[in-house]
């Protein structure tokens, strides 16, 4: 047997499990069949507290509490694993792990499959035991990624996974799982257990210094506050010094390693092993027949764990794995009840779906009609509207151009009274070139006062008419001067040139000359006419 079977056996802290195989080892020593009173009272309390997991996991399970009784089982399926009874302890992990399915429990399928691992890895079925250390690593980062274990709690997984890697004979993974604890963990007593495992993956790679530097370190610590963790200790050590040659030394490490395992009751699995080592010892220093002794305790304690003959790996080694099975086909019912549920619920949906289609649809369609209704009557509101605009308009532009027509008759009427006064004056003229009259220059004068009034009258009586028309052409053409805009009021009114002239006091020629000019302020061509201009603003 090679030291590879150390690592199946082992559990955080407790991960070297306690393979006590009580009986057997008392044989060993003793070569005997009977058993001593030490490992009787052991193995006495180890009965009393199964029986009481037992009943503490039937209680629950009366109670509904799941949890207490899924974490019952991982504990018997624990200690039947250390009392060397697999088949108990393999049914009680698939138990638990069939439980923790059930309530969703990821915590405790994380210890389940830990458990499993350490069953498989005692029978060569490496693969598989990776396989559920794997899981049980990704159970739990999972619950540290969502905050309901703490990230400490993962030493669990890296502290076994380098171990198994060790005896892979792959280092580099091992190292980095030992980094990965000592990083969790670097003071803790944790510590002390990584710093071993990195001890004696040194004395693998025959890095011997580094690996006594560690040992020489740590072994007192140990030795004081972990006096069960010796039996290891105490064989890595005798590794060390069987890798430098030096025999005696590693002959006294490993009887120290057996001695502790038979004090302390644990790490016994180490014992068949460090026999195997000591008899290689004893043939390289020519004993062959202590050699041939420790051959053959060592043959007896294998013989019992690992042979096929042995009624204690019947249950493993033919695997039915009734539970896995059984998982297997919970699982596969769970599908099966999950697609009727999924069938079920496709229905609902789609008959949901076919009343929420004829429901938007209703809406649809009577929010259509409102629609049209709302639009037709807003249409009807608003053709109402604009033709009583438009009235309004037509009746403001007739009223306006009842007004324009009346200004524009009133306008003549002062256009004729100042053509009568034009004439007047001019006869005034005629009379005081030849009499030389005063009475002919006042009166002249007063003719010139009173064709004034009539412009202002005038202009007061076209802005009531024509509100804002003055400031609509002041805004479109701010260059306009005061003049230019009473030809633009006139031309509103399509007075004549001569008319204007006679209103404005001018000439006709002038008259014309100022319309010409207006046009070209206003920017009109020659085909545009004026008077329609002013009537659009």
């Amino acid at each position: 047997m090679t030291e590879k079977k150390v690592y199946r056996l082992l559990k955080f802290k407790k991960a070297y499990l306690m393979m006590l195989f009580c009986l057997l080892i008392h044989n060993g020593f003793s070569q005997t069949n009977s058993k001593s009173n030490e490992l009787w009272i052991y193995q006495n309390q180890e009965d009393s507290l199964t029986e009481r997991l037992t009943k503490n996991w039937n209680n629950s399970l009366e109670s509904g509490d799941t949890l207490s009784a899924i974490k019952s089982l991982n504990q018997l399926a624990s200690i039947y694993c250390n009392r060397v009874n697999y088949s108990k302890s393999y049914d009680g992990y698939w138990k638990a792990l069939l439980l923790a399915d059930q309530s969703d429990d990821a915590a405790s399928k994380a210890i389940s499959y830990n458990g499993l691992a350490i069953l498989y890895s005692l029978y060569e079925r490496r693969e598989e035991a990776l396989k559920y250390y794997l899981l049980a690593l990704d159970i739990n980062r999972d619950l540290v990624n969502r905050g309901t274990l703490d990230q400490a709690a993962l030493n669990e997984n890296y502290f076994p996974l380098a171990v198994h890697y060790k005896y892979e004979h792959n280092p580099e993974l091992a190292h980095k799982y030992l980094d990965s604890c000592e990083l969790l963990l670097p003071t803790d007593v944790v510590g002390l257990f990584t710093a071993v495992e990195r001890a004696h993956l040194f004395v693998q790679e025959k890095k011997f210094n580094r690996a006594d530097k560690i040992f020489n370190q740590i072994e007192k610590q140990i030795t004081e506050n972990s006096p069960d963790f010796t039996p290891i200790l105490y064989s890595y050590i005798g590794d060390l010094h069987a890798g430098r040659q030096a025999h005696e030394q590693a002959t006294a490490y490993y009887i120290k390693s057996i001695a502790a395992a038979k004090k302390h009751l644990t790490h016994l699995n180490f014992v068949p092993d460090v026999y195997e080592k000591l008899s290689a010892i004893m043939s390289l220093r020519g004993n062959p027949k202590q050699a041939n002794e420790y051959l053959k305790l060592a043959n007896q304690i294998n013989e019992y764990l690992y042979s096929s003959r042995s009624p204690n790996n019947q249950y493993l080694l033919e695997i039915k794995d009734e539970y896995r099975l059984e998982k297997e086909r919970n699982e596969r019912v769970t599908q099966e009840r999950r697609l009727r549920t999924l069938e079920q619920e496709q229905q609902i949906s789609n008959l949901k779906i076919f009343l929420l289609v004829v429901s938007i649809g209703l809406l649809f369609s009577v929010g259509f009609f409102l629609f049209k209704y709302w639009r037709t009557k807003h249409k009807t509101e608003k053709r109402t509207i604009e033709l009583e605009r438009q009235k309004e308009a037509e009746k403001s532009r007739e009223i306006l151009s009842v007004k324009n027509k009346e200004l524009t008759l009133s306008t003549l009427q002062l256009i004729a009274k100042d053509e009568l006064l034009s004439n007047l004056k001019n006869g005034l003229k005629q009379i005081q070139k030849e009499t030389d009259s005063k009475v002919a220059g006042k009166l002249m004068k007063e003719i010139g006062l009173n064709k004034d009034q009539s412009w202002l009258e005038f202009e007061k009586r076209f802005s009531a008419v024509n509100n804002d028309f003055y400031k609509k052409v002041k805004n479109q053409f701010p260059d306009l001067t005061p003049y230019d805009l009473k030809i633009c009021a006139l031309l509103k009114l399509d007075f004549t040139g001569k008319e204007m002239a006679t209103l404005l006091g001018i000439s006709a020629e002038s008259a014309q000359t100022s319309r010409y000019r207006l046009r070209k302020k206003l920017g009109l061509k020659k085909e545009d006419n004026l008077v329609d201009f002013m009537n659009e603003i």
